[in-house]
C-alpha cells in the first residue's frame, strides 16, 4: 500500500541528470554554431561599410580633382561618379544578400534543432512517465485491485470462448499469473473458467512472477492474456500522437 519514495526519488534523479547531459551536449553546439552564424554576419557587415567607405573617399577623391579639370575632365568625372556609385550600390546589395542568406540559414538551423530536441525530450518524459505509473500502480496492488484486474480477465476470456474451446477439450487449461491472488479469488477464477467452458474442471492456476503485473491463459496452442504494460503502451502511443498532433497544429 506504500509508495517507494526511494524509486520515485531515483526516477526523478535520473530525469534531472538527463536534462543535464542535453543541456551540455545539445546545447552547447547550437550556441556555437549561433556565435559562427553571428560572426559571419559581422564580417559580411564590415565588408559592406569597408566597400562603402572606400566608394566614398574614392568619391571625395575625385571631387577635389573636379575644380582643376575642363569640361573633359568634368564629363570623365561625371562618369566615374557613376561608375562609383554603381560599384557601391551592388557591394551593398552583395552584403545585405549575403546577410539575408545567412540569417535564414541559421533560422532553419535553429529550427531544426529545437524540433529534434523537444521531440527527443517529450519522447524521454512520457517513457518516464510510464515507467513511474506502472511503478506506483505495482506499489498501491492490493486484493481489491487484484479482484479487478481478475474481472477483467475473465471479460477477456469470455469474449475469445468459442475460439478457446475447441483447444480447452482437448486438455487442462493453464492459467500463468504474476498477481498473487488469495484463495478466494483462485477459486472464483476457476468457477469463471469453468463456467465459460461448459462446467470443465481440469483448470490449473500457477504463478510466474516473470509475467509482472499481468495474467494469462493457455489452451492447447492457443493463448490469451492481459497485462498492465499493454495499457501503459496504449497510453504512451496515446500521449505521443496528441502531442505530435498539438505541435503540427501549432506549427
Amino acid at each position: 500500500m506504500l509508495i517507494n519514495w526511494f524509486t520515485v526519488f531515483a526516477q526523478i534523479v535520473n530525469f534531472l541528470i538527463l536534462i543535464y547531459l542535453l543541456k551540455r551536449f545539445l546545447f552547447g553546439p547550437i550556441l556555437r554554431a549561433m556565435a559562427e552564424r553571428e560572426k559571419k554576419m559581422a564580417d559580411a557587415l564590415d565588408r559592406a561599410e569597408t566597400a562603402e567607405r572606400e566608394a566614398r573617399e574614392k568619391f571625395r577623391g575625385l571631387e577635389e580633382e573636379k575644380a582643376a579639370f575642363d569640361r573633359e575632365r568634368e564629363a570623365l568625372m561625371i562618369r566615374a561618379r557613376k561608375e562609383v556609385e554603381e560599384w557601391r550600390e551592388e557591394a551593398v546589395q552583395k552584403g545585405r544578400n549575403e546577410i539575408e542568406r545567412l540569417h535564414r540559414a541559421w533560422v532553419a538551423d535553429m529550427s531544426r534543432n529545437q524540433q529534434a530536441f523537444l521531440d527527443g525530450l517529450k519522447q524521454r518524459m512520457v517513457a518516464q512517465l510510464m515507467h513511474m505509473g506502472e511503478k506506483v500502480l505495482r506499489d498501491l496492488a492490493d486484493q481489491g485491485l487484484n479482484r479487478q484486474v481478475l474481472q477483467v480477465f475473465l471479460e477477456k476470456v469470455s469474449d475469445k470462448t468459442d475460439m478457446l474451446r475447441t483447444h480447452a477439450a482437448k486438455g487442462e487449461i493453464l492459467v500463468q499469473s504474476g498477481i498473487p491472488f488469495e484463495e478466494d479469488d483462485e477459486e472464483t477464477l476457476r468457477a469463471g473458467l469453468s463456467r465459460q467452458f461448459g462446467g470443465k474442471t481440469n483448470i490449473r492456476v500457477e504463478s510466474v512472477p516473470k509475467l509482472g503485473f499481468g495474467i494469462q491463459l493457455l489452451a492447447g496452442d492457443r493463448k490469451t492474456a492481459w497485462h498492465l504494460a499493454d495499457y501503459l503502451q496504449d497510453l504512451e502511443t496515446e500521449i505521443f500522437q496528441n502531442i505530435f498532433m498539438d505541435a503540427e497544429s501549432k506549427a
